[in-house]
């Protein structure tokens, strides 16, 4: 091999000892390549990770930008030989492919131990020579051992960003772990793994569907997720998901092996793969959405529990059932979202009938209609003692024999209990379709049976 110029490695390899890019290199070599072969064009095909794909990872020569970054599979490309079956690669013919364009001469060879890796020249104006086999061959190590370096050297990066975040969290959180705080924290991880889009996803209290927690990036995400419409894989192992036409990486965020929601990064096709030091973050990201998650409940229930305190106390100045039903309506509108509120007493003039006392705001459907003591939603809770929960109003079992009128969407209902006794029900009623969590039914049964204690005692009263 008689050539005017050697290959720079004492040069190039300097250049990495002071801080400059593997990348850098690669192209270093890649040019001597083509220089020294009169080539148009060198190549550097890399695997796509995670996939049956190649990527020109590296291209030097004409239309390198427009070539740099594009993937295919290595059977849909005239370089099948190298990238499938590691042959050696010799061209000499008149062709066009995209995204190559014209080729009439070409050589590659295979990376010595990176599958679907290859070195590539191209349009020599003579077919290439067994000399330029042996540079070729020469030059794929080195260049294999860069790629690995450059690969290795991004993930070291990445990890240590990840370790500058986890350093800065506590001052991120502050002292108090409010969720809106917390998904604040995480989404500057996000940012720095995908700027380009991402979301959270944490289920509902009846961890039934996925709700959108957080969301950044132009392109819109779903607001909720059906467990359904994942894959069955989706907690084991990191998916890939499309949301307008647009790929999307998805983790599970797991704590003590209970799924907590989902993580989905928006990563862009030329970016490294960051499932590598994404996923051991993944506990604690889960870990502080928990714990944020858990925070805001117990501030909640003490809120909660602050303003049915407020209401026994109100309860005690009352002395008109009138005054008694209407401070229940107002505190449940105040405690749990809902359209109209109905109280339901037993009937005196027709037993096996229900009355409507009060109607929080006004309606005369509803005012009018009294319903089965037993064969309807409020007389099945009054006559078992037992809350209703239907998110599906019209098709709910208890709500077909006697239904309730005004076409509502939903219901959730709780019997006035006083020990072992019914004094009446307590009726929630949507114009739109919501599901009530399990908090809000204890809520509403908990703020029933104060106001029943209320009742009890000014029927005593006036008995």
């Amino acid at each position: 091999m008689d050539y005017a110029e050697q290959p720079a490695w004492g040069v190039w390899l300097a250049g990495l000892e002071q801080g400059a890019p593997p990348g850098e290199a690669i192209e270093n070599v890649l040019r001597w390549l083509v220089e020294q072969t009169q080539s148009q064009r060198g190549i550097l095909l890399l695997p796509v990770p995670r996939g049956e794909q190649v990527e020109f990872a590296y291209v030097v020569g004409e239309r390198a930008t427009e070539i740099h970054g594009f993937r295919l599979r290595p059977q849909d490309t005239i370089l099948e030989p190298t990238l499938l079956h590691r042959a050696v690669w010799e061209y000499h013919a008149q062709t066009h492919q995209e995204p190559l364009g014209a080729v009439t001469t070409g050589l590659a060879v295979p990376l010595p131990a990176l599958p679907l890796g290859a070195v590539v020249l191209l349009n020599r104006r003579e077919p290439y020579t067994p000399s330029h086999r042996a540079l070729l061959t020469l030059c794929a190590t080195p260049l294999e051992l860069l790629a690995r370096l450059s690969s290795a050297r991004q993930q070291l990066e990445q990890r240590e960003r990840a370790l500058q975040w986890l350093g800065r969290l506590p001052h991120r959180l502050g002292s108090e772990l409010s969720l809106q705080r917390a998904l604040e924290a995480v989404e500057s991880l996000m940012r720095k793994v995908a700027p380009e889009g991402g979301g959270v996803w944490l289920y509902n209290e009846n961890h039934q569907v996925l709700l959108q927690a957080l969301q950044y990036g132009a392109l819109p995400l779903p607001a909720r997720i059906e467990i359904a419409t994942l894959p069955p894989e989706w907690k084991e192992a990191a998916t890939d998901l499309y949301w307008a036409g647009r790929p999307y990486r998805v983790y599970a965020l797991t704590l003590n092996e209970q799924s907590l929601g989902l993580l989905a990064l928006a990563i862009p096709a030329d970016a490294p793969d960051a499932s590598g030091w994404i996923t051991p973050l993944l506990g604690h990201i889960a870990l502080i959405l928990s714990n944020a998650l858990l925070f805001e409940q117990t501030a909640q229930r003490a809120q909660h529990m602050a303003k049915l305190y407020d209401l026994s106390l109100q309860l005690g100045e009352t002395h008109s059932l009138r005054e008694v039903l209407s401070l229940l309506c107002r505190t449940a509108h105040e405690l749990i979202p809902h359209d109209y509120t109905v109280i339901y007493l037993p009937s005196r003039r027709e037993p096996d009938h229900l009355t409507p006392v009060y109607v929080e705001p006004h309606s005369e459907p509803l005012l009018s209609h009294s319903p089965d003591a037993q064969y309807s939603l409020p007389g099945w809770v009054y006559a078992f003692n037992a809350p209703i929960a239907a998110p599906d109003l019209p098709q709910h079992p208890q709500n077909l024999k006697d239904p309730l009128p005004g076409g509502y969407a939903s219901a959730l209902a709780v019997p006035l209990q006083v020990a072992e006794r019914t004094l009446g029900v307590m009726t929630l009623l949507t114009e739109t379709p919501r599901e009530f969590t399990l908090s809000e039914v204890e809520l509403l049964f908990t703020l029933a049976n104060t106001g029943a204690l209320r009742l009890h005692a000014l029927e005593r009263l006036h008995a």
